[in-house]
């Protein structure tokens, strides 16, 4: 709480990962926001339909969480972004506006720290602000990007995330820890307890013996049985500190950087979303193909990449061109690292044409 900026009065739980923790956000969200107690009575005696927010380039685990939480895929009204894949803030007011002339019920917008295919972030002190101003929940998704809070220089961007209701992020990307370290903040501690908690007497803390101690995780998350998730993270922070987590966390996003410094001084390499924060999008593009020749193209170099075992990139989409993600989290990673990718997909492209050619454009 308090490296993210939120009150010691702000309640929390480990969770699996982001997408648990989202979640668990937006359920919080829901039964708070909603205009009748839809937690007890269910969503059938909710006045309207309830609708959410957030950009086009939100994770899909929020789609899921509102299937889940009986609200229907479509009620996550996905927003369009700018050039730089940010949500767009005239079309978001727009779209609440024409919800509720509808007659839907806006409870929840969603800002993403740091979005997976990008690593944009939302103008979150903004979206903050318009959320209270419609009385609407915020939930943040910082899944990637919420850890560049402890960067000094990452303060405007990353302001807003001290204003959430509910926030989401990992423990196993930028803290480096092993699977499964994720955690989710809520603001207020009774709503998130309201929102999850559920008697029965076998649960029930007792005065003395295995069952005493404080309130039971699972008033507070899904899980009954569960790991001791705490451990690792725990150790982790004691042994390593904030100050060296800040350090490898810079690290990574300067690494990014070079390697986008590398793509874009490359007459065949492409870069395809700018670099905001610790992810790299890019393509082989020698020229004169046309898109659906490059996309087979680069889906063969990845798989090459892959396979020859000289770096493990992902892939994402990026307006219908297929790209090469490099999501850098690695405390190990080094410079020379990123030269030799830029240089093997140079190598392997060049090889590809010269063994089967994709159709050129005529």
């Amino acid at each position: 709480k308090e490296m993210l900026g939120f009150p010691g009065t702000a309640s929390g739980i480990l969770t699996g990962g982001a997408s648990e923790a989202n979640l668990i956000g937006l359920l919080v969200a829901r039964n708070s926001v909603a205009n009748t107690d839809v937690g007890n009575y269910g969503m059938g005696h909710a006045e309207g339909r309830l609708t959410l927010y957030g950009s086009t380039e939100s994770h899909s685990s929020l789609i899921k969480a509102a299937d889940i939480l009986g609200l229907g895929k479509e009620a996550f009204r996905k927003v369009p972004v700018n050039k730089n894949f940010q949500i767009d803030l005239g079309a978001l007011r727009a779209a609440i506006v024409r919800d509720r002339e509808q007659g839907h019920v806006p409870f929840c917008i969603v800002g993403n720290a740091g979005t997976v295919n990008t690593g944009a972030i939302d103008p979150l002190d903004e979206l903050a602000e318009l959320a209270r101003a419609e009385k609407l929940w915020f939930h943040i998704d910082g899944a990637f990007g919420a850890l560049a809070a402890l960067l000094p220089e990452y303060e405007n961007k990353i302001r807003g995330l001290s204003k959430a209701d509910s926030l989401a992020f990992d423990f196993h990307k930028w803290l480096y820890v092993p699977y499964e370290a994720a955690c989710v903040l809520v603001r207020d501690a009774e709503k998130h307890h309201h929102a999850l908690a559920v008697s029965a007497d076998y649960l029930n803390p007792q005065a003395r013996g295995m069952a005493a101690g404080p309130e039971p995780l699972s008033n507070y998350g899904i899980q009954l049985s569960r790991g001791f998730k705490a451990l690792k993270v725990w150790l982790s922070l004691k042994e390593h500190g904030i100050d060296k987590y800040r350090r490898l966390i810079r690290q990574n996003i300067h690494q990014a950087r070079y390697l986008g410094s590398l793509v874009e001084a490359s007459q065949k390499l492409e870069l395809l979303a700018p670099v905001s924060l610790n992810i790299v999008c890019y393509r082989y593009n020698p020229g004169g193909f046309d898109e659906d020749a490059l996309n087979r193209l680069n889906q063969t170099l990845l798989a090459e990449l892959q396979e020859r075992g000289i770096a493990a990139p992902s892939y994402t989409v990026i307006n219908g061109r297929f790209a090469i993600r490099v999501a850098n989290t690695n405390h190990r990673s080094r410079r020379e690292d990123f030269h030799r990718l830029v240089q093997a997909s140079l190598a392997i492209g060049e090889a590809i044409l010269c063994a089967r050619p994709p159709e050129a454009v005529v």
